[in-house]
């Protein structure tokens, strides 16, 4: 005949279904890179603001005697439903960088 606990004593398995958890994940947000930066990115700041790219100037002018063009980047700020809150903002890419924004990971949302 089997042993039976009286009710509510717990019963030990002989193996457990419980897998460990990875060592590292994947974040889910990072700082936005310059190999990130792509038309339609929506970038955060710690604050929560929210904004996305509209253009990306990186053509260099090329003639001699002539100052090359600053690589820049537009964008616009958005409100809560991602609609535009101000107007078009101009920044170089560095000082965009500069300024901390943060993108989502591959496959996630901010």
């Amino acid at each position: 005949m089997a042993e039976t606990n009286p009710p509510g004593q717990f019963q030990p398995r002989a193996t457990s279904r419980c897998t460990p958890m990875p060592q590292r994940t994947a974040p889910t947000v990072r700082k936005a890179t310059e190999p990130d930066l792509e038309v339609g990115l929506i970038c955060a700041d710690r604050d929560g603001n929210r904004i996305r790219i509209d253009r990306i100037n990186t053509d260099p002018d090329t003639d001699i005697g002539v100052a090359p063009r600053s690589r820049t980047v537009s964008y616009h700020f958005l409100n809560d439903e991602l609609r535009v809150q101000k107007g078009i903002q101009k920044r170089s890419i560095e000082q965009f960088l500069k300024e901390g924004w943060y993108t989502a990971a591959p496959g996630r949302s901010l």
